[in-house]
């Protein structure tokens, strides 16, 4: 599996998962597993921006300007939560 990094793309597997957010949180279903996930208003907010256009750099940035978070914490979060959509199949680099 390719390393993820901050010039990294990422978009969902729409052939893999489906999603709907509820209430500003997103619930996502793997249609492989039939395991579902639950994302947070920020976690919903990641998962809405991976479309591959953008780099886990943009993402992080995107989370800075947007919530009260510092650039390492949210470089962190960022990096913890792609690579975990990743390893579940949910997400894939471009």
């Amino acid at each position: 599996m390719p390393l993820l990094s901050l010039d990294s793309h990422v978009t969902k597997d729409n052939s893999q998962v489906i999603d709907r957010v509820v209430d500003g949180e997103a619930l996502l279903i793997d249609l492989q597993t039939g395991n579902y996930f639950s994302l947070n208003a920020v976690g919903t907010r990641i998962w809405e921006s991976l479309d591959g256009s953008r780099t886990v750099h943009d993402i992080i940035h995107m989370v800075v300007d947007e919530y009260d978070v510092d650039v390492e914490r949210a470089e962190a979060d960022v990096l913890t939560l792609v690579n975990d959509l990743i390893s579940e199949g949910l997400a894939i680099l471009t």
